[in-house]
């Protein structure tokens, strides 16, 4: 559904090619401002998933339930556009060509500026938002003692409406939280395992490269599939609580 995307791009450009076929100076000064709050909305927000995406390894592209609320958005917007034609016919007194024009501008203005505000700040803030709840679990674990024993600690993230759907707990695991409970640095191979304790496997990680210092907390991606769909929904709580019925099995090598 990222074809969604190209109205986004296309309508400023449909708008620019109107303006210059036109070449007339109200036409900037009237909407000239909306066009470019679209375009600084759109433009900070996608610089902001950029540095989300180097830093913490989040998808900049809006999800595919992003999009498909999108399509409902402009749906919906195009009611309000006709509703904008009805009042314009009613109260306007100038020739139906040149009373179109003037809806069409505005129709376009209006959507550049929702459509950017809405693929660009919607993603963003889910994406604070999540950054912010995995920031509270590692300030959680940097209070609590830790434990030399057990060179790592985990926690899994999952969601509540998947608890309620199938089983307490049941873990999502695109993202793994992986802490350092050593007091040196850790430079290892990570493979992990959860399984239920009937024996089930319910997901198995590959060996992942990793360097800690001491303490340190990091995030490990694994891939899931269920990431294409509705990543954010289901990423809603992070906890370091073990699960009841779930078991943690990992295996890690030294590359000292």
């Amino acid at each position: 559904m990222h074809y969604l995307l190209i109205p986004l791009f296309g309508v400023p450009v449909l708008v620019g090619v109107l303006a210059a076929i036109f070449q007339k100076p109200p036409f900037w000064k009237k909407w000239g401002l909306t066009i470019a709050s679209a375009v600084l909305i759109y433009g900070g927000c996608f610089a902001a998933n950029v540095h989300w995406q180097m830093k913490y390894g989040i998808p900049v592209l809006p999800t595919e339930s992003d999009l498909e609320l999108f399509l409902y958005f402009c749906i919906l917007l195009v009611f309000v556009c006709i509703l904008m034609y009805i009042v314009f016919l009613i109260t306007m007194r100038k020739q139906f060509w040149k009373m179109n024009l003037v809806f069409l501008c505005t129709a376009f203005g209006m959507f550049s500026f929702f459509a950017a505000a809405f693929l660009g700040m919607g993603p963003f803030l889910k994406k604070a938002e999540y950054v912010t709840v995995v920031q509270k679990a590692k300030d959680r674990w940097k209070e609590a003692k830790m434990d030399n024993e057990k060179p790592i600690d985990l926690a899994l993230v999952y969601s509540r409406q998947d608890c309620t759907k199938n089983c307490a707990g049941y873990p999502y695991t695109s993202l793994i939280l992986v802490r350092n409970q050593s007091d040196q640095p850790l430079e290892i191979d990570l493979k992990l395992r959860v399984q239920n304790k009937s024996g089930t496997v319910l997901k198995e990680v590959e060996a992942v490269p990793l360097k800690l210092s001491s303490g340190e907390i990091t995030e490990v991606w694994t891939g899931d599939s269920y990431a294409k769909h509705d990543f954010w929904a289901r990423a809603s709580v992070v906890t370091d609580e073990r699960v009841a019925d779930l078991e943690y099995q990992y295996s890690i090598i030294d590359r000292r």
